[in-house]
């Protein structure tokens, strides 16, 4: 697992977030069909933007943000 050492992301990490910004960019260009649609959809992406740089961290100090293996800690 290499990260990138401009975002400390893992390849697999930076992919993801290069389709998020992807998206947002493709929603942008869309017509707006609500006032509020493009406020969500920037609370939405930095939803995502945080579940990404959360990786980030747990790797940085595994001890005090630890990593829960698949099926655990859905409690």
């Amino acid at each position: 697992m290499t990260e990138d050492q401009e975002s400390g992301f893992t390849a697999g990490e930076k992919k993801c977030h290069e389709h998020l910004m992807k998206m947002l960019d493709a929603f942008m260009e869309l017509p707006r069909e609500h006032p509020r649609e493009l406020a969500e959809v920037e609370v939405a992406v930095h939803i995502i933007q945080g579940l990404l740089a959360t990786r980030i961290v747990r790797r940085s100090f595994p001890s005090y943000w630890p990593t829960y293996a698949e099926g655990q800690g859905d409690d």
